[in-house]
């Protein structure tokens, strides 16, 4: 985990950059791995990773070690993706009961995550102008449980069923209510239908979130908190995203740049107007 776990697998297969997401520059696909470069972040990603495959936990890419070029590399999951703009099956309700499901199997294995020495997670940044939006963690959780980081397979009966989430470069300390707040932002989704990825503009984010958090088992009282964690995620974004694109440069930066600021104030503004029919639907 300090680098001297080498990934010594000898192939021949080229390397095919995997395109599709924000702030994943650098990651390739080589054969039956995926490979990226590491972080400051890394040993502990990567600690959480051989916890989960410990801990039986299926539905998630395995680390192999470290290449000869310093990169992670992690087991190749394939499958569909939720599609960017999103395929028409990834916004079947079925697919967002899977996704609770996934989320509360991983926290309830995420409970008690020990590194090694001399790893750590890197510590949670605080902006003085908002409140953090939890205390303490209780869960290391995934923190990134969007579409492009869905993989699907079809069953023989044509149900599509999730094989996995991928893509763990955000994992870290959280609260069971901030990580599926998160996940409920993307899939609900959480903005103006104006603003929404194409196919989204329709649909009732309200019963969506509620179906959701449901299937991860919230009753009534988590729920209605929920509301509370995503205005409170909603005020500390807009500084995150700012932080991140002036420390970490590259897509969190070009992110910036085409106005991912702007676009966490226009959901915020939506989601302050449409609270009270969350807060019908979620009570």
């Amino acid at each position: 985990m300090n680098g001297s776990t080498r990934y010594t697998a000898v192939d021949d297969e080229p390397e095919v950059p995997l395109l599709g997401g924000d702030v994943s520059d650098g990651l390739v696909r080589r054969g039956g791995t995926v490979r990226r470069p590491r972080g400051e972040h890394s040993p502990a990603v990567e600690a959480y990773l051989l916890h989960l495959e410990r801990a039986g936990f299926a539905r998630a890419p395995r680390f192999l070690g470290i290449d000869d070029a310093g990169r992670e590399v992690v087991t190749f999951v394939p499958g569909e993706w939720g599609g960017r703009p999103p395929s028409p099956w990834a916004l079947d309700e079925d697919v967002l009961v899977q996704l609770g499901e996934w989320q509360r199997a991983l926290h309830d294995v995420s409970l008690d995550v020990v590194l090694p020495d001399g790893v750590t997670w890197p510590e949670r940044v605080r902006f003085a102008e908002v409140p953090d939006v939890f205390d303490e963690p209780d869960v290391v959780g995934h923190n990134d449980v969007t579409r492009e980081n869905t993989i699907f397979r079809t069953a023989p009966d044509g149900r599509r069923g999730l094989a996995a989430v991928v893509d763990f470069d955000m994992a870290g300390p959280t609260t069971r209510l901030l990580d599926v707040a998160t996940t409920v932002l993307h899939w609900a989704p959480i903005g103006p239908p104006s603003a929404r990825a194409e196919g989204m503009a329709s649909l009732a984010a309200p019963r969506r979130a509620r179906i959701l958090a449901e299937a991860y088992g919230f009753d009534r009282a988590d729920r209605l908190a929920m509301l509370d964690t995503l205005a409170r995620r909603f005020a500390r974004s807009w500084y995150a995203m700012r932080h991140a694109a002036a420390t970490r440069g590259g897509g969190w930066q070009r992110m910036w740049e085409e106005g991912a600021g702007d676009r966490v104030r226009e959901k915020q503004a939506w989601f302050a107007a449409e609270r009270e029919d969350f807060t019908r639907e979620l009570g």
